[in-house]
């Protein structure tokens, strides 16, 4: 038996002790049964189609008051950015654990705790979502009082040639960019139609950046303050670059793989940034599918 299909039973064999576990933590941990809320948002967009929005720089160069009226999901401190008030944005994620190691008494992480509370002030409809691990984190500061909060619950491995339905009322594949637990909601809400933008995923930049002490407004749709690029580079400073980049290897992988697996189901998913590294995704630009051309 050749390696490939090793990997592959070993990663099956994972996936299903995954799921037994969460079934019996849900069973002895009221606290899980929260995952079976997500049920309200299966086929919620059957055969509509959505905008998925990273927060690459490339985002600069796109209007995007133009998607005021579409079916939007933002990630991590979208809010930074000065149009992020007229996307009216519907879903927003937050994943990486980087962003849940807050010691409040550095300005840094204070800054970053008032940009996720404050994501959705002029926006009370908008749909935030958090690991279902960070739940504690989420109340102890309050932010369940502040936005309307759902969680999810990640530890599956998407494998070559997965297609197991994705359910957000149990546990889903573990990504390595917000972007892509995005594209799995969205196919989980029956989007037929998926378009990403400022998904530049150049984010091994922006690491190697901050190892050097040299992150600057260029590296995101926003301009980043003092204190954040204090508070990446005290990250880094406990991780390697090693660990980075095997995590950005297997992300851009699992943007194959994910393509492959919306191609199977009928989905169109479709890269609209206007620079990107993601050569897997088909591309077009967002005046084209906006235009309807």
């Amino acid at each position: 038996m050749d390696t490939g299909k090793i990997k592959k039973l070993y990663y099956i064999y994972r996936n299903t002790k995954t799921d037994a576990a969460l079934r019996m933590k849900k069973q002895k941990n009221s606290s899980a049964s929260v995952l079976d809320k997500n049920s309200r948002f299966k086929n919620i967009h059957k055969n509509k189609r959505c905008f998925i929005i990273g927060n690459g720089p490339s985002l600069k160069q796109e209007d995007l008051s133009r998607l005021g009226d579409e079916i939007v999901f933002t990630v991590n401190q979208a809010s930074r950015n000065p149009q992020f008030r007229s996307l009216n944005t519907n879903y927003h994620f937050w994943a990486d654990p980087n962003f849940f190691k807050i010691n409040t008494e550095k300005a840094e992480d204070r800054e970053l705790l008032n940009t996720m509370m404050s994501a959705g002030d002029d926006n009370p409809d908008m749909q935030c979502f958090f690991p279902l691990r960070q739940m504690e984190f989420v109340k102890k500061h309050g932010i369940d009082k502040k936005l309307n909060v759902n969680y999810f619950c990640s530890g599956l491995i998407m494998y070559e040639g997965y297609d197991k339905e994705i359910d957000y009322t149990k546990c889903v594949i573990s990504f390595g960019t917000v972007v892509q637990w995005c594209v799995a909601m969205a196919v989980y809400m029956g989007c037929k139609e998926i378009y990403l933008l400022g998904c530049d995923n150049t984010h091994i930049i922006t690491t190697v950046k901050s190892v050097l002490h040299k992150n600057d407004d260029n590296d995101y749709s926003y301009a980043v303050s003092e204190n954040e690029k204090k508070r990446m580079e005290n990250l880094l400073a406990n991780s390697s670059l090693e660990t980075f980049l095997q995590d950005y290897l297997r992300t851009l992988q699992d943007y194959r793989r994910l393509y492959a697996y919306c191609s199977k189901k009928g989905i169109k998913l479709v890269n609209c940034s206007a620079e990107t590294v993601i050569d897997s995704i088909p591309r077009m630009s967002l005046k084209d599918v906006l235009d309807g051309k």
